[in-house]
């Protein structure tokens, strides 16, 4: 078995961001640079109607992950709406991470930096995936973050939004679906390096 999947499984359930990250670079690197990027196309893929029915004139994001997986290099430019906000719960991870997806395929790009690229895109889609499952059910949370995010609260005399943010990663479901995704992608890598 390979060592890097070992670290992630072993990580996974420790919820231990910089180690998982750091074998799952290391992972992607014993591969084919197309099988990490097939991994990686598959999860935006994946949460790419979340972003839609939040944001359904976005459409250059489905045009970027098809010429992605048709053509297996980034187009020449990226959309000039892929710089406009997106305020929605996850969007802003899913938009870096399909920016990552594209940095990872310009072909003058070394491979180490593609393979780092493609490790962030993973993690920034699963990022992506979880503040989309808690915000959604949480909307009042979301709007409270957005309106009044800097705003210190007057008993911790902490920002309003790390406290938001410590309840959602603090949260069991997260936790739980966090593991999950990231034993997933240690399976999927397992099967790849078989």
């Amino acid at each position: 078995m390979n060592a890097a999947v070992q670290t992630l499984r072993a990580a996974a359930p420790e919820r231990d961001w910089g180690q998982l990250q750091d074998a799952l670079a290391e992972a992607l690197g014993g591969l084919e640079y197309f099988a990490g990027l097939e991994i990686a196309l598959t999860l935006a893929h994946a949460h790419l109607p979340v972003f839609e029915a939040h944001h359904p004139d976005a459409g250059w994001a489905r045009a970027l992950l098809v010429w992605m997986a048709s053509y297996g290099v980034a187009p020449a430019n990226l959309p000039a709406d892929a710089s406009a906000p997106h305020p929605s719960p996850g969007a802003a991870n899913f938009v870096l991470a399909l920016i990552e997806l594209a940095r990872s395929a310009e072909r003058q790009t070394p491979l180490e930096n593609r393979v780092r690229f493609l490790a962030s895109a993973v993690s920034n889609l699963i990022l992506a995936d979880l503040a989309a499952f808690w915000y959604g059910q949480h909307p009042d949370l979301w709007a409270l973050q957005q309106e009044y995010g800097d705003d210190l609260d007057e008993a911790s005399g902490q920002p309003i939004r790390q406290q938001i943010y410590a309840r959602f990663w603090l949260d069991e479901l997260v936790a739980a679906r966090d593991t999950a995704a990231w034993m997933q992608i240690a399976e999927r890598l397992a099967a790849k390096l078989a």
